[in-house]
């Protein structure tokens, strides 16, 4: 009973459910457990290279990772002289982590249907995060 009080004292939010995200800077890391995970190399679950993380998205609050932005390299795009696009991705999706990579549960397939991320620069707004946290299965 006490846990169910003070799960909803205060705030509207559900555990996973949208929030006000934050993109941390170069010089900021996210709360622990996690770790810095920019730069690393993106694995899907068939262990296909899907692209690399390019930014990393904090609860204001309390600092903890909540999403990944993954830069896809898809040979398509590179050939045709396109951007290459941004791809927001649940941190629940992370399956395994080592120093040089991360492996998500999903395949590449998953991450490349999924709606683009239009400004990497700034958080996503609490629908947008609505939509790619159903998309991944977690809504």
């Amino acid at each position: 009973m006490i846990v169910e009080v003070l799960g909803s004292a205060g705030s509207s939010r559900r555990k996973g459910g949208p929030m006000a995200l934050i993109r941390l800077e170069h010089h900021e890391h996210p709360a622990p457990p996690h770790h810095e995970m920019r730069q690393k190399s993106v694995l899907d679950s068939q262990d296909e290279v899907v692209g690399t993380v390019a930014n990393l998205y904090v609860d204001e609050d309390s600092r903890q990772l909540r999403f990944l932005d993954v830069i896809t390299d898809d040979q398509h795009y590179i050939f045709l002289g396109l951007e290459k696009k941004h791809h927001l991705v649940p941190v629940e999706a992370v399956s395994e982590e080592d120093s040089g990579s991360i492996t998500l549960g999903v395949d590449q397939e998953a991450v490349a249907s999924a709606p683009p991320f239009p400004d990497p620069h700034v958080g996503p707004d609490e629908e947008y995060q609505r939509t790619i946290r159903e998309h991944y299965g977690y809504g």
